[in-house]
């Protein structure tokens, strides 16, 4: 009874989520978003039609939702870049690299949900669950590749975030991160138990309940957040960097010959350095970090040049990008408060929050990258 409620109460939320998702005209990211929790539905249909021994319903579970890894690990790569990128530029090679879920469809999950459904294909049954979990291993491999890619992106747009942002927060990919967690979990754990089943004898009940648990549990945690996921917003300069990386090998060489003009290059010396002047002033006198949605291109208009150039000559002249820049300042500011008694007055948090920071987690993590130590630590150390 309690797993007949629970795979009933999933598939029900889940169906809710979706409903929501494609009634609220929503972004494509949200559609692909919405892929998640309609195949997980599929998944969970198949272990109640397992419960309550129906071929049928499982016959339709296994020609809609099977191959999950083949679908989803392209669908969560292309997801992330959904939020960055138009759907134009989405749409084509998601499509290519579904071609492996396309072969398993044809092969696998129709011809297995037909022989559930109307007994056709029974030999062809057979001999595949002989090998399921050698292809759910295939699979699962296959699954991982993306999620590794995933990851990896998902860094890569931190890094980018940082070009442009004071508060890489604002892009909230933290539940990304954590899906991506969740889901390499998950594929770890089905894994194990594939091996367990090549190993042992099979056990009286459905190992895979298991997974389909884990699933449920995974998206009801995160499936909110990422309703509310927002676009990232990046400038073309470091959209088109950011491509780069995906389309040049990791081997490729770049001559000298072939490598772009950079803006500055055109620069004297002393204008550089009269641009590196201007840009302190300009921080220090109108303190422009204590705003928290400070962008690169706010600062560039301050200085009078595009936001290029401006990312230009923090990564190649100041060996640093806008969001390590600004926490500098705002640090420092938190620094000069504490040592002139402003803690007394208010609460740690109250300056980290009137110095740009915007949440404790980000204050904390930047104040002791910059110090060494942590805030009270330092706020200790001035009051002795």
């Amino acid at each position: 009874m309690v797993v007949d409620f629970i795979l009933i109460a999933g598939m029900s939320l889940l169906f809710l989520l979706t409903v929501f998702l494609l009634k609220s005209r929503s972004s494509f990211s949200k559609k692909l978003l919405s892929v998640f929790f309609i195949n997980s539905i599929f998944f969970l249909l198949y272990y109640y039609a397992y419960l309550h021994r129906s071929r049928y319903l499982g016959g339709i579970a296994v020609t809609f939702g099977n191959g999950a890894g083949f679908l989803l690990g392209p669908v969560l790569l292309f997801y992330i870049r959904s939020l960055i990128w138009p759907a134009k530029k989405i749409i084509k090679p998601l499509l290519k690299h579904l071609v492996p879920y396309y072969v398993f469809w044809v092969f696998i999950s129709l011809p297995i949900g037909l022989a559930m459904i109307f007994g056709l294909f029974v030999d062809y049954h057979k001999g595949y669950m002989q090998f399921a979990d050698y292809i759910n291993l295939v699979e699962n491999a296959y699954f991982l590749a993306y999620i590794w890619l995933s990851y990896k992106l998902v860094q890569t747009i931190r890094e980018a975030s940082g070009q442009i942002y004071s508060n890489i927060e604002k892009s909230k990919l933290e539940w990304i991160s954590y899906l991506i967690l969740g889901l390499f979990a998950i594929v770890i754990l089905d894994s194990i138990f594939s091996i367990y089943e090549l190993i042992f004898p099979p056990i009286s009940w459905n190992i895979g309940t298991v997974i389909a648990f884990a699933f449920v549990l995974l998206y009801f945690f995160l499936g909110y957040t990422g309703m509310f996921q927002a676009n990232i917003l990046l400038p073309d300069f470091l959209l088109t960097a950011n491509e780069e990386k995906f389309t040049v090998g990791p081997t490729t060489q770049i001559s000298e010959t072939t490598r772009p003009i950079r803006q500055l290059d055109v620069f004297t010396e002393e204008e550089i350095e009269k641009l590196k002047l201007q840009l302190h002033e300009i921080l220090t006198k109108k303190k422009l970090y204590l705003n928290d949605s400070l962008s690169l291109s706010e600062l560039a208009e301050e200085l009078d040049i595009s936001d290029k150039k401006l990312s230009e000559l923090l990564n190649q002249h100041l060996n640093t990008n806008f969001y390590n820049l600004i926490n500098e300042y705002r640090v420092k500011e938190v620094k000069q408060k504490i040592e002139n008694g402003d803690n007394q007055k208010f609460t740690l948090l109250s300056l980290a929050y009137d110095c740009g920071f915007q949440s404790k987690t980000s204050f904390n993590r930047v104040f002791k990258q910059k110090t060494g130590m942590s805030p009270s630590k330092y706020k200790e150390l001035v009051s002795r």
